[in-house]
């Protein structure tokens, strides 16, 4: 049963990883309206307890802690190269994924004028083409604050909103770009978490990235 379900998660993940996920950003609409809500400031510390696993990125300028009770899935030889980690909870409803978003010269143009809400834009422009246009939006961008991080949110569905997925892109103090993602998943037909619920994971995720 465990080894069933280890690989029906596997399967979700990596279609995640394919469709959803993102190499590089290329597109770009000129002129397009970026539509915003009012931003938020939040406590910059977690909602949840959190644990000593940590995520990494390669230059070390990302570092990133784990709620207690999830773990790290290995499928490093199978992902999108620019994935750094992916992580699930204990019901197997909701992934995790920290990536590296490549830079270009189309990217630093957009952010440039745009500033973390250009990247953010793009970054949604790549998983809507992707999918062929089964990802949309839902709700507008959102600049979140916590303490001095500064994270830009969209929140995204391939189910016509019956879930809901949550990303948030920054900048590291290298000048590397960064997006964290919580995805809703179904691999056992478990229970869903609520939105309240989601709300708060997704917080503490963001209150423990440092960059």
């Amino acid at each position: 049963m465990c080894k069933l379900l280890y690989k029906n998660l596997i399967k979700i993940i990596l279609f995640i990883g394919l469709t959803v996920m993102s190499s590089c950003i290329v597109v770009i609409h000129e002129e397009q309206r970026t539509e915003i809500e009012p931003e938020l400031n939040l406590s910059p510390k977690p909602l949840l307890r959190m644990s000593d696993n940590i995520v990494r990125s390669d230059k070390g300028d990302m570092i990133a802690f784990l709620p207690e009770g999830w773990f790290l899935v290995d499928v490093e030889s199978k992902m999108n190269s620019d994935v750094i980690a992916v992580a699930v909870n204990p019901d197997y409803t909701l992934t995790a994924v920290f990536s590296h978003l490549r830079n270009n010269e189309l990217v630093s143009e957009t952010i440039n004028k745009e500033g973390l809400y250009g990247l953010a834009r793009l970054s949604l422009e790549k998983r809507e083409n992707k999918t062929v246009g089964i990802v949309k939006q839902i709700g507008k961008y959102q600049t979140i604050n916590m303490g001095s991080q500064e994270f830009v949110k969209y929140e995204y569905s391939s189910t016509g909103g019956a879930l809901i997925a949550k990303s948030a892109v920054f900048i590291s103090t290298t000048g590397d770009y960064y997006e964290f993602s919580l995805i809703p998943v179904n691999v056992m037909n478990n229970i869903q978490p609520s939105i309240r619920e989601v709300d708060e994971i997704f917080q503490s995720f963001l209150a423990s990235i440092n960059y």
